[in-house]
């Protein structure tokens, strides 16, 4: 696909990908994985009969002359689409472990970030940040979850039992390793500006909802990484964490969808 000097390259299995109408991908700071829709013509059923659930699908995507940022998922399951399209959908494939991976295990007066580094350590997978909120736990079970619910399980009880505002403490999988803490996903600070990227702002319209920002793709972005907004119609000139991140590719746009505001937890 290149939709002026943008370009996407899709391998599900062994299947190139030549055609995509649509392309998704959508990462959320609460939720321990990314996610992706593939929508594809398959008028025969070609596409149906290749691709298996489980498959590796690999995503370059970039505009020309640049590097393209990949992203790597697996196959979770197939539907129909609209006017003989198949919908591929599927998650991250570093980030199941967050979720395949479970614990078992009982700790006495121990801190939280220790009980979080251990569990992330069973994933094999490299830890970038473990913050610590500061307390010793006299008790703390885990009965074979996954290694995310551990961690909301640690926030929950720092809240619970220390009044400690845990509302924006997330665990996620960033491009360095795990981390798992209230802070930003290291990276550039893109600024999205009127007259320069800004599609459409939408502001909250309520406290508990969350702000919504139009721009043209940002193929690398990812919750928690910081983005700069300046929107000279309301007055605005600041950085935000991204809460949300939905990229949208399509047969005649490219786009990425940011959410920014209060963070209430789980």
């Amino acid at each position: 696909m290149n939709i002026n000097g943008l370009r996407t390259h899709i391998f599900i299995g062994n299947m190139e990908i030549l055609r995509c109408p649509r392309l998704l991908i959508h990462s959320v700071r609460r939720r321990p994985m990314w996610s992706f829709e593939i929508t594809l013509p398959d008028p025969k059923g070609d596409v149906r009969r290749a691709a298996q659930l489980g498959d590796p699908v690999n995503m370059g995507i970039g505009y020309r002359d640049q590097k393209p940022v990949l992203w790597a998922g697996t196959v979770k399951a197939m539907r129909p689409g609209n006017k003989d399209q198949i919908v591929i959908s599927g998650v991250g494939r570093d980030d199941e472990q967050l979720n395949n991976v479970t614990v078992c295990q009982s700790w006495e007066n121990e801190t939280p970030e220790a009980i979080v580094r251990y569990a992330a350590g069973l994933t094999g997978l490299p830890i970038a940040r473990i913050d610590s909120p500061g307390v010793l736990l006299p008790r703390f079970v885990s009965s074979t979850v996954p290694v995310w619910q551990l961690a909301r399980q640690a926030a929950e009880t720092c809240q619970r039992g220390f009044n400690i505002d845990m509302a924006k403490w997330k665990i996620w999988l960033g491009s360095d390793g795990i981390h798992w803490g209230d802070h930003n996903q290291d990276g550039t600070v893109p600024t999205i500006a009127t007259g320069a990227g800004l599609i459409k702002h939408l502001p909250a319209d309520n406290p508990a909802a969350l702000s919504e920002v139009e721009t043209f793709l940002l193929p690398g972005l990812m919750h928690s990484r910081q983005f700069g907004l300046i929107d000279n119609k309301r007055g605005i000139n600041s950085q935000y964490r991204a809460l949300e991140v939905r990229h949208l590719i399509e047969d005649t746009s490219a786009r990425t969808h940011l959410s920014y505001g209060v963070e209430y937890g789980y």
